[in-house]
């Protein structure tokens, strides 16, 4: 599966590139402005000028280069960019991870990672509290994802960030929260000699020390928690180059914290306003999306005028599934240049959704990777991909098509600033924003999802199949 081409940086990339070497630089900006790519250059920069400078001062140490991700998909994909950028030397070690198995080799068994039987835990104490335990779960998880285990009480008065605005949560039922669930859990966990995810996040902040980096990169740094962002930034020191990837439109999980939370009063904040990957009809169906949401400072909604190519409207496909993938497989997989472009495959859920169309393509002999299970990038000539919504976020192809788009795998509640409403139209929004050429979206009429309704009808071309 190919990976980004190299590119010439453009004017503001590569102001970027040159910023000051040391300390925290932010860089932000909205799908397709290069923000990876640039914070990779910047990679190669800091990398060589760290190992003149350790050759300069005599140093013994070797140049410690960390580069971090939320999943393991976008891991693998960086990891193949970072070491195209990253040249092998003796004197420099370079680590691209996941925070999970960053923080897993930092802690070793010291935390005993149960999730599981810690979900069963919280769940149980979430159903005695409300009728809604889904969101009291990630209610507690996000809180602490934010706060540091001496800190909780400061959820009390704290502005929420990361979701929409309903179901509120005020002051009373926050008490009640803390003290009929995150309390009790948290004893719970311990009686039982078990931890879960923001255990691990927390103890990774603490373990070795005076071990430092000497050149961080932190990608999609919207979806980590506070507490991630604390135990990375425990590692590093002043001479650390620190660079945070952001775009908060992209949140696709309820994390959310504000740079004050992790200690950064005023954190060196740069912009990349063009659009490099999507043409202006991609960017205009995926605007609506993500319309009236609320967007903090380090979020940039998608620019008309930022997108400077030309390319075809979007397709919308209307039909039983069956017919969708007919489309697909007659007017992309067998027209486009698969030796050349990409097809990614995306759908909202994991699981078996996809057991139709891995048999079609089976069927075509049309080669495929399923980029859920890929730990490291695929190194094949395979130009077909499959993937969730969530596992492609950071990726990106030329075609990206997202069949099935109906109600059944994209549940929320009822109110019109439902959380998880406002969250899958983040999701579908950065789906969307993968494709570099077009997009194809698929539904049933009688069963389409309430997303498909965002959609702005000059924006795409509808077709029955």
């Amino acid at each position: 599966m190919k990976i980004l081409k190299s590119v010439t940086l453009s004017p503001e990339q590569l102001e970027l590139v040159k910023e000051k070497p040391s300390g925290v630089l932010v860089i932000r900006g909205s799908a397709g402005s290069g923000k990876t790519t640039t914070a990779l250059m910047r990679l190669r920069q800091l990398s060589r000028s760290r190992l003149a400078r350790r050759t300069r001062l005599e140093h013994t140490d070797p140049v410690r280069v960390l580069v971090l991700t939320y999943n393991k998909t976008l891991k693998g994909y960086v990891e193949a960019l970072a070491a195209e950028q990253v040249t092998t030397d003796r004197n420099l070690t370079l680590t691209v991870a996941t925070f999970a198995k960053w923080a897993k080799t930092l802690v070793g068994s010291s935390v005993n990672v149960d999730a599981d039987h810690a979900e069963q835990l919280l769940r149980r104490l979430a159903r005695d509290f409300s009728a809604n335990p889904d969101f009291i779960c990630d209610e507690v998880k996000y809180l602490l994802g934010r706060f540091a285990p001496g800190d909780l009480e400061s959820y009390l008065t704290t502005r929420r960030q990361g979701r929409g605005a309903s179901p509120r949560m005020e002051e009373a039922a926050r008490r009640r929260l803390l003290d009929e669930v995150v309390y009790p859990y948290v004893r719970q966990k311990a009686a039982k000699k078990i931890g879960d995810w923001r255990d691990l996040e927390t103890a990774a902040a603490t373990a070795h020390p005076n071990l430092k980096w000497d050149v961080v990169v932190i990608d999609e740094t919207q979806d980590f928690t506070a507490n991630m962002v604390r135990a990375v930034l425990a590692h590093t020191n002043d001479e650390t180059s620190t660079t945070f990837i952001i775009d908060a439109v992209q949140q696709i999980y309820k994390h959310g914290f504000a740079w004050s939370d992790v200690g950064l009063r005023n954190p060196r904040v740069r912009s990349l306003k063009k659009n490099h990957r999507n043409t202006r009809q991609i960017a205009a169906f995926a605007r609506p999306l993500v319309d009236g949401l609320t967007v903090s400072s380090d979020g940039m909604l998608p620019d008309l005028d930022a997108a400077t190519r030309e390319g075809p409207k979007p397709i919308i496909l209307s039909g039983r599934f069956r017919g969708q993938l007919r489309w697909v497989l007659d007017n992309i997989i067998r027209k486009v240049d698969l030796a050349n472009e990409s097809v990614a495959f995306l759908h909202a859920l994991g699981g078996g959704w996809n057991s139709e169309l891995l048999a079609r393509l089976d069927a075509e002999s049309v080669p495929y990777v399923d980029l859920q299970r890929a730990d490291h990038w695929p190194a094949g000539d395979e130009a077909v991909a499959v993937s969730t919504l969530h596992s492609a976020k950071g990726l990106e192809f030329d075609h990206v098509v997202i069949l099935g788009l109906n109600a059944e795998v994209t549940p929320h509640g009822a109110a019109a600033d439902d959380t998880d409403l406002d969250g899958l139209r983040r999701l579908l929004a950065m789906g969307i924003g993968r494709a570099q050429q077009t997009v194809t979206i698929g539904y049933k009429p009688t069963e389409a999802s309430t997303l498909v309704s965002y959609f702005a009808a000059d924006t795409y071309t509808k077709i029955s199949v």
